[in-house]
């Protein structure tokens, strides 16, 4: 799961939501040093990824990509997927989506000082160029695979990734649709009563 996905998983707890988004970019040492709220939203972030990585939706979408993004396929897995919360947004929550991107940035404010000079850094670029909303535009998206790019081993990986979403778009709204429910019943099990504005999807899936 990506930015968007985590923020939204981590319902109105502006910890969970800082842990959320901290997770992938803190070492265990630097953890320990964090405030107790933000901490279990780092938890909280581990134990989506495992569920994401064993779900077979979510394999199911890597299989698609593979033969021509290779072992970047999840990685692109994880973005397309904030682009289709972007646009199923109304069937998971009655909250305004411009609303929860400014509760989101006010989050990570809220915990800015816990943060190191690089990350502060990095959510004053997120917030100034709304990297929430890019997401569900095919222009943000170029420009997220062109920061990938530039960070990655092997770029030529990457080439035509929006394109790919393109071809592919409607098969992985599917799968998209299959796990984000399932990933809010686990989440809701997880860490109960940190989804008041999420809608009960739980039992919309056709699938096993």
């Amino acid at each position: 799961m990506n930015f968007l996905a985590h923020f939204f998983l981590s319902g109105d707890d502006p910890g969970l939501m800082a842990g959320n988004f901290l997770a992938d970019f803190i070492s265990n040492r630097e953890v320990n040093e964090l405030p107790a709220e933000v901490q279990r939203g780092i938890v909280l972030h581990r134990q989506i990824d495992h569920y994401t990585d064993s779900h077979a939706a979510v394999r199911q979408s890597i299989q698609r990509l593979y033969p021509r993004h290779r072992k970047y396929a999840p990685v692109l897995v994880d973005v397309y997927y904030d682009y289709f919360l972007t646009h199923n947004w109304a069937e998971y929550t009655t909250e305004d989506f411009s609303s929860f991107r400014q509760k989101a940035y006010a989050a990570l404010h809220l915990y800015l000082p816990s943060m190191s000079a690089i990350m502060q850094k990095r959510v004053q670029g997120m917030v100034e160029a709304d990297w929430l909303r890019s997401y569900g535009v095919y222009e943000g998206l170029e420009y997220t695979f062109m920061r990938m790019k530039s960070r990655t081993s092997m770029p030529e990986h990457l080439e035509g990734a929006v394109e790919t979403l393109k071809v592919f778009r409607e098969e992985m709204d599917e799968e998209f649709r299959w796990f984000f429910p399932e990933v809010l019943g686990f989440v809701r099990n997880v860490f109960p009563a940190t989804h008041d504005t999420t809608r009960d999807t739980t039992h919309d899936t056709t699938h096993d």
